[in-house]
């Protein structure tokens, strides 16, 4: 049995998403995503479509699969489909009845059914239907349906087991059904002012790709309601966060927001009221032999709040008890400051498999003694350490523990010092272009920038290819 439609279409559209501002209409999704909707994303047909040569990836790729066919068919010639590419193709995620995964549906507007029908059912080698009722059929199983010129194409994936695939001899049996369908149509979207005013602002219509995820359904949705039995679930409720991904000729480019509700921005200002970070913390750190770092301030107050409003503070004094802790002796030596650096894989053959990383932790010079006590417990164990005037670096690298110890400066050219931030990553990229060892491009460096704003967080990441000549989306794609 060939798998559903909508199963193809949306592990494409993930892969592309995951290598890869205005407000946007969403009024028609909105009609159907409920307080339980875990997330939404959008991508914008008639942007996107102009970014992806599609000839040139069927004439050049020969190992396309029927999904990825239909996924350049469908963002780049939705005409040829009968899909309006004025309107934006929608995935909406609910929760589903499996408690694996969640109920995953693509929401778009088909303007020409004949055309829908044949173009689909040629490129995927499928028989493509729609019935009088306005039902999709592929090969004779039920996978969407239309109401006026909206179509819902679903999946009985993760609808149904997702170990019956795995079955010796059997197949997925259909969940999907036409009250399915008509429950969907049917069901009352939601009156809440705070997830439609998050949707309006995370869907857009300026980017490429663009998404939000309902934060408290989803922690929800994880801990199978347990969170909404904690007190820090009032932090959560009406909370999300927005992203969106832009695609430009070697670059793309993703931003991230949260949406927190006015309890957590409060909470947020209180103990992030500074963006800054402690570059000092690695000046005695060779970044320059790094293939990624990360260096940054965590507030472990805003932790600490946090483990008492979940009722966890007591568990975690019980298990600190043998050694004389407390969360609060932890929390008051180290200061938040943080880096973490992997370094080049050694050509040395004697300590390839050696850990080859260092992790820097800024702490309050006045707790030295007490950090020497944490170092001698389960904290230090086992581990080279060298501890400074206000960090301690824990590493297997000899280099980077005599360095740090003698207290040599590195020039580190690759760290760019900005001010205003609170977390900064950098990442030559070499461990996706070891994947693809014939791929007709390299990644260059993904660098990432966080920092507070007015209690919420926001991020943007960079990736820079080698080759400009196309579309990143281009490079992806033929790397896939």
């Amino acid at each position: 049995m060939r798998k559903n439609l909508i199963r193809n279409l949306f592990y494409v559209f993930a892969f592309a998403v995951l290598f890869s501002c205005s407000s946007g209409n969403n009024n028609d999704i909105l009609t159907y995503t409920t307080d339980a909707t875990l997330g939404l994303s959008r991508v914008n047909l008639n942007k996107i479509s102009d970014k992806i040569p599609v000839e040139k990836i069927l004439k050049e790729k020969k190992d396309l699969n029927n999904d990825e066919k239909f996924f350049l068919q469908l963002v780049n010639k939705p005409k040829e489909s009968g899909i309006d590419i004025d309107q934006p193709l929608y995935f909406i995620a609910d929760p589903g009845k499996s408690t694996y995964d969640p109920d995953i549906k693509a929401f778009f507007w088909i303007d020409d059914k004949a055309k829908f029908q044949k173009s689909m059912s040629d490129l995927t080698k499928s028989k493509v239907t729609i019935d009088k009722k306005d039902y999709i059929y592929v090969d004779s199983k039920l996978t969407g349906s239309i109401k006026g010129k909206i179509a819902v194409v679903s999946s009985d994936y993760s609808y149904s087991n997702p170990y019956n695939s795995y079955s010796s001899g059997s197949e997925n049996v259909s969940k999907l059904n036409e009250k399915y369908f008509t429950d969907f149509w049917g069901r009352k979207g939601t009156a809440n002012s705070a997830i439609k005013d998050q949707v309006n602002k995370s869907l857009v219509s300026d980017k490429d790709i663009s998404g939000w995820m309902n934060i408290a359904s989803v922690a929800s949705f994880a801990s199978k309601g347990y969170i909404e039995t904690l007190a820090v679930n009032k932090l959560i409720k009406d909370s999300g966060i927005g992203f969106d991904f832009n695609f430009d000729k070697g670059t793309s480019e993703m931003d991230t927001k949260t949406f927190f509700n006015n309890d957590m921005k409060k909470i947020v200002e209180k103990y992030y009221d500074k963006n800054s970070i402690n570059y000092d913390l690695v000046k005695n750190v060779d970044l320059d032999q790094a293939k990624s770092f990360s260096l940054g301030f965590f507030s472990l107050d805003f932790m600490k709040y946090l483990i008492k409003e979940a009722g966890f503070e007591a568990t975690i004094n019980h298990y600190l008890a043998s050694t004389n802790k407390t969360l609060e002796d932890i929390t008051s030596t180290f200061t938040g400051d943080y880096a973490f650096v992997e370094f080049k894989q050694p050509t040395d053959s004697m300590d390839y498999y050696r850990s080859n990383n260092a992790f820097v932790l800024g702490f309050n010079p006045k707790n030295k003694a007490q950090l020497t006590t944490f170092l001698q417990g389960p904290l230090g164990e086992g581990k080279k350490y060298v501890i400074g005037d206000n960090q301690v670096i824990f590493s297997e690298d000899n280099k980077a523990i005599y360095q740090f110890k003698g207290k040599k400066e590195s020039k580190n050219s690759k760290l760019n010092k900005k001010s205003g931030i609170t977390a900064y990553s950098w990442s030559d990229g070499k461990d996706y272009n070891s994947n693809k060892e014939n791929s007709s491009v390299k990644i260059i460096d993904v660098v990432n920038e966080s920092k507070e704003d007015n209690g919420d967080m926001v991020s943007k990441t960079v990736f820079t290819l080698d080759k400009k000549d196309e579309n990143a989306l281009y490079y992806l794609i033929m790397n896939g």
